[in-house]
């Protein structure tokens, strides 16, 4: 038997609300008594504390994987893939360098210039000639 207690029409009052009596015959009771009973010994104990921590820690780590797989499905990676690096951009905005050899005689050392090759003469680290690639 209960005894329903008239619903708030408060839009702020969002829960129904629980009658105000409840009738429970005795061996039911018992039965809540003894569950309530098993649940307050059960979450005394340092080892369910511990398990329900790590349960915790399991289902964080699993929404977090679920949503970094959803996040990289969502990503087009072909377009993220083909973004040039900043040393990438850097070389490519840098001036483009030409190797040369130099024309001194007997001298093997390859002499990075510029290109267009700078009105100066490029003097070789090796030999310190002029390597004569002046434009």
């Amino acid at each position: 038997m209960t005894d329903a207690a008239p619903v708030s029409r408060d839009r702020r009052a969002r829960a129904v609300r629980l009658p105000r009596r409840v009738v429970v015959d005795r061996a039911e009771y018992e039965h809540l008594r003894l569950d309530a009973e098993a649940w307050r010994l059960l979450n005394r104990s340092p080892h369910v504390a511990e398990l329900l921590a790590e349960w915790i820690e399991w289902v964080a780590r699993q929404d977090f994987r679920q949503t970094s797989s959803a996040i990289s499905a969502a990503a087009d990676w072909r377009t993220v893939a083909s973004t040039p690096t900043y040393t990438e951009l850097k070389r490519r905005r840098s001036v483009p360098v030409v190797p040369r050899r130099c024309a001194g005689s007997g001298c093997r050392v390859v002499v990075s210039v510029p290109y267009p090759a700078p009105a100066h003469d490029v003097f070789c680290p090796g030999c310190r000639r002029a390597t004569g690639v002046a434009a």
